[in-house]
């Protein structure tokens, strides 16, 4: 026994504020991650208390000395949670920059950057588009960064939330003095303190004696039932153990005095809150695709630039102009519109999300709800309302349901349940105030029951109290006597569990007499509460009994100490079942969710009976016989034996769970690559929403470090509102591949002119600036439109995706090998249409790019024999890349079109989306402006174009229409043996 003691102490030099193993602030954090990983090993509170008295070196009467409690805080420090190791905003800040395809348009800037410096080193007159083209990059950097850094920066201060929950000052005894403002962070193990009704626990302590005492412990078990406390034996589960008070709990009512066993990042809490700071979840499904497509479209842009350098100097160009080709086919690689796409397209579906109540703190939590393929629900608050009330009464061998709409017809005029209306008014803790009923959840659904059926305020003026035994974990049960003013007599109430009422009454009241209790009835009241109790239901029996009035006067003095009435020979009024009853739209919203192949397990720190029947109703479990795991069997469990009953039992439902299992429940989902999914609205749920890939809060009933920790906040509660998430979050996967293949789709006739540029020495057909201007102007309003795209019918139909990727093999073929490549052939027709027009004939243009380009040459001669100075090169030059750029914008309007959808046809679905059709408008206008307007058009190079050659991009444009058409047609019939679905299909 001492030897676990022994452990607890050397967990508790890990914590201590000087870092005595000296490691590294990393190496520490992780340390003790995973020491908190861990249960709770200790049996400080099965051994005597003499013993803990003599571990701790404290003494019950005096409590500790000031001398030695000093030293004892400037050893392991004060009794506060402290924060996971902080790297401040300037280290979150550097990450939110670099981090994802960020670090893609970084390297592109740093390129662009580079590439100026080398012209300006090397020619007199240098172009400045590089060096714009880095600044605007560098932008785009800067304000999605500092914008997932405003994300992130409110996701830590999860530990704030935390210490919140402390109060200032405790009661304690020290020196054999009683100080009532001692402050809770000086607090130390060994410390006596006293805790009162209305009092905040201040640190685990041990009860050494009590009185009523009850405490709200639903920020460690989730489960708002006020729990008794005493000096008891306790049991092997100390979360579980009747003689100890955790940290932060309220003390409900009664008064209790207790030693310190544990202080602050140690405490039952503070392993929460440091489970919560510390760990670090793993990234978004949309996270880690797009790190995916940066590997994957860095190593093309690499590759294809070790191609271009050896051609190039294959082909004689100078180094420093070889590595100025290769800067310019790396940028013109990087999708730049990519990133602000995806962030604009996430916060729009965000802003969606609220008006139908749900908060996304986390952008990228919005696309996870789709791939979502479990969800770990809590039952209280989440499944349930939270709010306790009464279901079914057992009268006399008739058990009634109270919803049923000929209840009132059956108790009318009812002995028993008058009397039981009586009993249930008086044997209770709970008050009636302006605002409503006060106290004990139990005891507040069983008066706001009574009020229907009579007053019971009434009925306490009636009958006014004059002695009282508050329940206990030993009697398991409450007692009052009240002087009845009518019949000048007194009466005995007593109300709790069945199985310690029963046997002290002598009779039963039936409708209209009582009768005797005989061992036949009182199996059939055992068979009946086991019945009820099997549903989920909480039970209380409720007796009577009238006192003499000769043998005890209205002056008699009631001892409840030294017991001077009778307790036995009652009268048994009958029994009540009480339950959390399940949130309507629950069980649909499931049906929904497991039809979708999404997996729902709960997990609940409440019993193990109420979980299954609570499940069974919300259709969690189809069968009575679902598999239910206790806290206690987990706790024997290894995490492969974990995982291997998570593979064999689909419906599993947990029960009597701590926080540290619930972690471990939702790290053993996560194991076979699933994503999860955690409900939760108290303090214990926080580890598990942070670990998990989507940390759902409840935005009422929620705890502020429950709201802190998730990633969604569901504003009503409401276990169906994840149905609208996991639908939206299929949506915009569906809508944000569309996006990124529009986006794709202009890669191709940017990165191909490059190329004539450099192997084929042609004049450049399309500047850096207006490819600038494609991906970061007129694209951006159609790429963020598409994620209006309405849900396609079968979305909910659908498996979850496991392998499907955002950017596929298919999705590379359509963009890069079909509608690239007409949208390049439609751009390099109208560059080549312009020259000619001018007297340059495409045969030749090839091999003219260095006389072209040379400012001394200033008699270039044209197809015609007309002779070109170098202004006059540069302003054709112009125009054919502004009509380059218009055919480009001409073919992107009608991708935007073919974008719509991945499988129907357009004429199916219509051209609905009106955000949509505004931003091919919009497209146009910005190409218009970008070509006309002076100043503009100089800076990015353009020209004013005539009418014609905006047509030239109207039949390219016609042909990717009737082409996608048919491609889409073939994979619906799926002809040509699925060649189109298994080639282009994305």
């Amino acid at each position: 026994m001492i030897t676990r003691a022994a452990s607890l102490a050397s967990i508790s030099d890990l914590f201590r504020p000087n870092n005595p193993r000296r490691l590294r602030s990393r190496d520490l954090s992780s340390t003790r991650l995973n020491e908190l990983k861990k249960e709770i090993q200790t049996n400080i509170h099965i051994i005597p208390l003499k013993d803990v008295y003599d571990i701790l070196g404290t003494n019950p009467i005096t409590g500790l000395t000031s001398a030695k409690a000093k030293d004892l805080l400037d050893y392991y420090g004060p009794n506060t949670l402290t924060p996971a190791t902080q790297f401040g905003w300037p280290r979150l800040l550097f990450k939110s920059l670099c981090t994802g395809f960020s670090i893609l348009i970084w390297l592109g800037a740093a390129l662009c950057l580079v590439a100026y410096v080398i012209e300006l080193s090397t020619k007199a007159n240098p172009s400045t588009d590089n060096l714009y083209l880095g600044y605007v990059l560098i932008g785009v950097d800067l304000i999605c960064g500092i914008f997932s850094f405003c994300q992130n920066y409110k996701s830590s201060k999860i530990m704030k939330s935390f210490n919140n929950m402390i109060p200032m000052y405790a009661n304690c005894i020290r020196d054999g003095a009683l100080n009532p403002a001692t402050p809770v962070r000086e607090l130390v193990k060994g410390d006596i303190v006293q805790v009162s009704a209305g009092d905040v626990v201040p640190a685990d302590m041990r009860i050494i004696d009590s009185k009523g005492f009850k405490v709200d412990n639903s920020s460690l078990t989730g489960e708002s039932i006020a729990v008794p406390r005493g000096n008891t034996e306790g049991t092997s589960n100390i979360l579980e153990s009747p003689n100890v008070a955790f940290f932060s709990a309220l003390c409900v009512e009664g008064r209790a005095q207790g030693v310190v066993i544990c202080c602050g990042d140690l405490t039952a809490m503070g392993r929460v809150a440091g489970l919560a700071a510390r760990l670090q979840p793993a990234p978004s499904p949309l996270a880690r695709e797009i790190k995916r497509f940066m590997r994957c479209m860095s190593l093309w842009a690499l590759t294809l630039g070790l191609f271009i350098a050896a051609a190039s100097l294959i082909l004689g160009y100078p180094f420093m102009q070889t590595t100025i080709f290769v800067i310019g086919i790396i940028v013109a690689n990087i999708p730049e519109g990519l990133q602000p796409t995806v962030t604009a397209s996430l916060t729009l579906t965000a802003k969606r999300m609220v008006k139908k109540n749900c908060l996304v703190k986390n952008l990228e939590a919005v696309e996870a709800m789709g791939a979502c393929t479990t969800i770990c629900s809590d039952k209280t608050g989440t499944l349930t309302e939270n709010k306790m009330c009464v279901r079914h009464i057992w009268i006399w061998n008739t058990t009634h349901f109270v919803l049923d709409p000929d209840f009132e017809r059956h108790i009318r005029d009812n002995k028993a349940f008058n009397a039981m209306n009586v009993c249930g008014a008086l044997c209770s803790t709970a008050i009636v105030t302006k605002e409503g009923v006060r106290g004990d959840a139990s005891e507040q659904a069983i008066l706001m029951f009574l009020f229907k059926y009579n007053d019971p305020e009434a009925i306490r003026r009636r009958f006014p109290k004059v002695a009282e035994i508050p329940f206990n974990s030993v009697n398991k049960y409450q007692v009052s006597i009240h002087y009845d003013t009518k019949f000048s007599r007194f009466i005995v109430v007593m109300k709790g569990a069945p199985e310690c009422i029963f046997g002290r009454c002598a009779t039963v009241a039936c409708a209209k007499r009582d009768i005797i209790m005989t061992s036949e009835i009182r199996d059939i009241a055992d068979r009946t509460t086991e019945e009820l109790a099997n549903t989920g239901e909480r039970i209380l029996a409720f007796a009577d009994l009238i006192l003499d009035s000769n043998q005890y006067p209205p002056d008699f003095q009631f001892d409840t100490e030294e017991i001077n009435f009778p307790l036995e020979q009652l009268r048994l009024l009958g029994v009540m079942g009480l339950m959390d009853p399940p949130r309507e739209q629950v069980r649909s919203a499931i049906q929904r969710v497991r039809a979708a192949g999404v997996r729902v397990m709960m997990v609940t720190g409440d019993h193990p009976a109420t979980a299954r029947a609570v499940a069974v109703e919300v259709g969690i479990a189809t069968s009575p016989r679902c598999h239910v795991i206790t806290g206690t069997e987990l706790r024997s469990m290894t995490s492969d034996l974990l995982y291997l009953t998570l593979e064999k039992h689909y419906e599993i439902v947990f029960a009597r769970t701590s926080p540290t299992q619930k972690l471990q429940i939702v790290e053993a989902c996560q194991r076979n690559h699933n994503v999860v999914a955690v409900t939760g609205d108290g303090v214990n749920d926080a580890p598990a929403l942070r670990q998990a890939d989507i940390g759902i809060s409840m935005g009422i009933t929620g705890s502020q470090v429950s709201k802190q920790t998730a990633d969604i906040i569901l504003m009503d509660d409401n276990f169906a509102t994840i149905v609208t998430g996991i639908e939206e979050g299929r949506k915009i996967f569906d809508n944000l591949k569309k996006s990124i293949c529009y986006i794709l789709i202009s890669n191709v006739p940017e990165i191909l002119p490059v190329l004539m540029f450099i192997l084929f020495s042609i004049p450049l057909p399309l500047g850096v600036m207006t490819i600038l201007c494609v991906d970061l102007g007129t694209d951006m309003w159609p790429a963020v439109s598409l994620s209006y795209e309405k849900t396609e019918s079968d979305v909910m139909a659908r498996p979850p995706r496991t392998s499907e990727r955002l950017v596929s093999t298919r999705m590379l073929w359509l963009a890069y090998g079909h509608l690239g490549l007409i949208e390049f052939s439609a751009g390099m027709f109208a560059y080549f249409i312009v020259m000619a027009e001018h007297g340059f004939y495409p045969r030749d243009l090839f091999g003219i790019r260095q006389r072209w380009d040379n400012e001394a040459v200033s008699d270039v001669q044209d197809s015609l024999g007309q002779e070109w100075t170098y202004a006059e090169r540069k302003e054709l030059e112009r125009a054919c890349q502004a009509t380059y750029f218009a055919a480009i914008v001409i073919t992107q309007m009608m991708n935007g079109i073919i974008c719509k959808t991945r499988y129907n046809s357009i004429f199916q679905t219509g051209m609905n989306n009106n955000i949509l059709n505004l931003g091919l408008v919009f497209e146009l206008i910005i190409a218009c402006i970008v070509c006309y307007v002076p100043g503009i058009n100089t800076f990015f190079r353009t020209y004013p174009l005539r009418f014609r050659w905006w047509l030239l991009g109207l039949p390219f444009s016609a042909l990717m229409f009737v082409s996608d058409e048919f491609r889409k047609y073939c994979i619906r019939r799926r002809l040509f043996g699925g060649w189109f679905n298994s080639l282009t299909n994305y």
